[in-house]
């Protein structure tokens, strides 16, 4: 070995000790390389935090511009700014533990840079002690020889190894672990300790790592807790929150997921104009608007906020609002960015373009529309009047405008007594939110005229309750002129102005109720205008009615204020005449009315010469009855006109029930139509020889609810006198002919059914025309009806009536001649009629047993008829020396109660319409 060494081959030794000191100090380099780049962590935590410390003032300082925008967005900017302030704590928390773990980093360094000075001393003193080796072991050799130079190597090889050993144990192994932990050591595994196993030196910068560590994690994991608040609060802010350059393509740099929703563009197409430019984004109309917007807000070092469209992919075009501001670039003081918050506003816009569409037409209707309106703040004050409101009331709308309404037009009511503001309805919906509608009540005109009115009030409703209301209101003078008006027809006759019978029905219940308390003495007088029928037809109704009104008025000049004159309908009038000290004073009056018409009257150039009939009655008793008054005096009218005409009668015992009957019976009379108290019975005609069925007579029947069934012989002369006549005679028509058809259809051979007709009947201009609408309604063939009409009527028929008679025996309707024999002139007018039959009267069948000269009337009357070729009806026919009587003088039909009473219908079927065995009629 000496010898190797001698002769320089002992270098390897040296080698492997230098090579294991550049070990030590390649290991040396990786704890440098890994502490600078845990330093250079530290560093980069240190400025983002500090660019991060400025990024959050400024968006401190937008949040303070987005809460002074729109309710909506001031409450996520309120949210935003309170997380912000938070994130600045923590941040500035990090901060501090970061200058806590620089130091330790700091004192990591100083320990590192002692090891280095220990290993290059520890490499120096091995190199020297090399050297100086080298040098002793050539001295020993040459001085001792070849053995000393064997145990000298010997024992460097022993100290070698022992340095060797020394050096891998306190430096290599420790350092290894070192290196190898922090290798794998990564931010998000900081909390994982470093284990060397020391308990020397190592043991402290163990524990100085171990303790920078947790620091490290704890502030990691607050700072990842903020940044994933952040980012989940920017995320749930309704719109976009982004960062961009400023720059003519507003290049992206940040967004936030609403923008996909928004634009229908992912965030990675838009971000650095990977696809498209937001620029490219925003409405072609709009770019050139938002960009000379945003620059000149830049330019002043201002916030901007403006409003635009964009176009979605998929075409569609939305309105955004945009607010934002520039800061500085973190990385570069120089540029300048755009932070901002974009909500999507189309919803809004076009409930802002509605409402202004719908303001606008609210302003046309409002100052267009008749009906005028006004509104009022919660102190009564004006705040707006339309044009309407304004013309009606006379006032400018600068007069009503910042004025109490209440006192300037509705202080007082109609009648000009105050309104208190407490019961004033246009008020009241501010004080308990009701609507409320008045119908009649004045407002007052500038001039002092009031004004009526019909009004609507309803509260006006802001976000914190009722801040007003509003009235709409129209003029009512026109409706309350025709309700007066339709008031005044409603109790006056229209032709006269004078009360109508309701009016007159009022004040004499009135005048009752007075006479009964306090006893005051009326008369009540019935007037009638006698022959005023005649005036009509032969002057016609025109100038009948212009008659009226004279008459009218000349009974109004002669009255006191005090009595009530009436016209009741048609010429008939009526008076309470009130205050009487004694009856001579209702007949005075009557007496002075009666001389009224003792002047002509000229109506038309037409002089006329009439005078009235009065019926008078005054009380004697408390406890008369309204319907019992009018219907006595209607008593003393009838007796008037019963005693000469042009005079007046009291109601007095003196007259006889008969006259209060008929006139009882005249009133049930024109009830009993409508009542359908009226009701046909059939009297059925045989043929004299065969006894078959030749026909059926339609007699009328009156059950009256008093009296029970009344023949026409009891009523039909009063209904004549009544003019109730035509009335019934029309209603027994209609019934026959619906009877006879239903009969028809079932096909009952009845022969023909006769119907009885009266004068004024035939003679109406409308006779012929009725029938055959008749005949038509019921569908019936006239040669199932036979007419009945008396000699009178015979001798009161106008041309026109037999050309009407003529031109319905063409359609298959047969005339008789009733009462045959009773008249005059019955032989002339058989000549002028084309009658069909003749029916004898019952009175001469009834007496001719009796009296020779009624037979032989009875014989001539049926002579006369077989030689005019007439078919000869006997009516009346009670025995069998009647009926052989007559079928030896050749009468054709029998008819009486021999043979059948009057019958219904009903009985008519069952007793008269039978069948035998073969099918065959029952003969008589």
């Amino acid at each position: 070995m000496i010898e190797s060494t001698l002769a320089g081959d002992d270098t390897d030794y040296y080698d492997q000790l230098l090579s294991l000191l550049t070990g030590y100090r390649e290991s040396l380099l990786i704890i440098d390389r890994k502490t600078a780049d845990l330093a250079i962590h530290n560093f980069e935590v240190e400025v983002d935090s500090n660019g991060l410390l400025q990024q959050l003032d400024t968006l401190h300082l937008r949040l303070q511009t987005i809460t002074a925008t729109t309710p909506e967005v001031a409450v996520h900017g309120r949210q935003l700014t309170v997380l912000v302030i938070h994130y600045q704590d923590l941040i500035k928390d990090l901060l501090q533990e970061l200058s806590g773990l620089s130091r330790e980093w700091r004192q990591l360094a100083l320990n590192e840079s002692t090891l280095h000075i220990l290993i290059e001393q520890a490499e120096r003193e091995a190199s020297q002690a090399a050297q100086h080796v080298r040098t002793d072991i050539r001295a020993l050799i040459v001085d001792t020889g070849a053995r000393m130079s064997m145990l000298l190597i010997i024992i460097i090889t022993i100290i070698m190894s022992a340095m060797f050993y020394l050096l891998r144990r306190h430096i290599e192994s420790p350092l290894n672990t070192l290196v190898s932990a922090l290798s794998t050591m990564r931010l998000e595994q900081m909390n994982k300790p470093i284990r060397l196993g020391r308990k020397d030196e190592w043991r402290m910068i163990e524990k100085a790592l171990n303790d920078m560590n947790k620091k490290l994690a704890c502030s990691y994991a607050q700072l990842e807790q903020s940044r994933a608040n952040f980012q989940a609060l920017v995320d749930n802010v309704p719109g976009i929150v982004y960062r961009c350059r400023l720059d003519s393509d507003w290049t992206m740099e940040y967004l936030s997921d609403g923008f996909v929703e928004l634009t229908g563009y992912s965030t990675d197409s838009v971000i650095a104009n990977n696809e498209i430019s937001y620029a490219e984004i925003i409405h072609p109309d709009d770019r050139d608007a938002v960009e000379t917007a945003v620059n000149k807000a830049v330019s002043r070092g201002l916030p901007f906020s403006l409003e635009y469209r964009i176009v979605r992919k998929d075409g569609e075009i939305r309105w955004l609002f945009e607010q934002g501001q520039a800061t500085p670039d973190p990385t570069s003081q120089t540029t300048l960015k755009l932070d901002g918050v974009i909500l999507d506003t189309t919803l809004k816009k076009q409930l802002s373009d509605a409402l202004a569409e719908s303001e606008t037409r609210y302003r046309l209707l409002l100052e267009h529309t008749t009906e005028g309106i006004f509104g009022f703040d919660k102190n009564g004050v004006t705040t707006f009047i339309n044009h309407s409101a304004s013309e009606m009331l006379g006032f400018t709308q600068e007069e009503m405008i910042g004025l109490n309404n209440h006192m300037l037009i509705h202080h007082s009511l109609p009648d000009g007594t105050p309104l208190p503001e407490e019961e004033c309805c246009m008020m009241k919906p501010i004080r308990d939110g009701m609507e409320y509608h008045v119908e009649d009540e004045v407002l007052w005109r500038k001039n002092g005229e009031s004004l009526p009115i019909e009004y609507w009030s309803a509260p006006i409703m802001g976000n914190d309750g009722i801040i007003g209301a509003v009235v709409s209101f129209h003029d009512i003078t026109e409706r309350k002129r025709s309700e007066e008006n339709m008031q005044h027809l409603a109790y006056h006759d229209l032709l006269t102005g004078l009360p109508n019978r309701s009016m007159f029905v009022m004040e004499l219940k009135q005048t009752i109720a007075r006479y009964r308390r306090y006893g005051e003495l009326f008369a009540l007088h019935l007037m009638d205008l006698d022959h005023f029928k005649e005036v009509n037809d032969r002057l016609g109704h025109p100038v009948g009615d212009k008659l009226l009104q004279q008459v009218a008025k000349r009974l109004t000049r002669t009255i006191r204020e005090t009595d009530v004159l009436a016209r009741l309908g048609g010429d008939e009038f009526a008076l309470i005449q009130k205050n009487l000290d004694s009856i001579s004073d209702a007949s005075y009056l009557a007496a002075k009315i009666i001389d009224l018409f003792n002047d002509d009257f000229l109506v038309d150039d037409n002089t006329i010469y009439i005078c009235t009939s009065t019926g008078i009655f005054i009380p004697d008793t408390k406890n008369i009855k309204l319907e019992e008054m009018l219907s006595n005096a209607d008593v003393a009218l009838y007796k008037a006109k019963e005693a000469g005409r042009g005079v007046f009668t009291f109601f007095g015992d003196e007259m006889s029930l008969q006259m209060y009957h008929e006139i009882r019976l005249s009133h049930d009379l024109s009830l009993a139509l409508k009542r359908g108290e009226f009701f046909l019975q059939y009297q059925p005609q045989f043929d004299a020889l065969s006894g078959e069925i030749a026909g059926i007579e339609a007699l009328v029947r009156w059950r009256h609810p008093s009296h029970g069934i009344m023949m026409p012989a009891d009523f039909i002369h009063i209904a004549e006198k009544r003019g109730l006549i035509k009335q019934i005679s029309d209603w027994v028509m209609s019934e026959a002919c619906r009877q006879a058809k239903a009969w028809s259809d079932r096909q009952i051979d009845f022969g023909r059914i006769a119907i009885n007709l009266c004068a004024k009947q035939v003679n109406d201009a409308q006779f012929q025309q009725s029938i055959e609408e008749l005949l038509d309604t019921n569908g019936i063939t006239p040669s199932l009806l036979e007419f009945e009409f008396t000699e009178t009527v015979l001798m009161e028929a106008t041309d026109s009536t037999r050309e009407s008679l003529q031109h319905l025996s063409t359609l298959g309707i047969q005339f008789a001649i009733d009462d045959f024999g009773t008249g005059f002139s019955s032989l002339s007018y058989l000549s002028k009629f084309h009658a069909e039959k003749i029916k004898i009267d019952r009175e001469f069948i009834r007496n001719m047993s009796n009296n020779r000269n009624d037979a032989e009337i009875v014989k001539a009357a049926i002579a006369l008829g077989k030689s005019l070729q007439l078919t000869v009806v006997a009516e009346g026919v009670e025995t069998d020396s009647q009926v052989d009587f007559l079928r030896r003088n050749h009468c054709d039909i029998l008819q009486g109660f021999l043979y059948s009473h009057p019958l219904t219908a009903e009985e008519l079927e069952k007793k008269i319409f039978k069948l035998d065995a073969t099918g065959s009629r029952e003969s008589i």
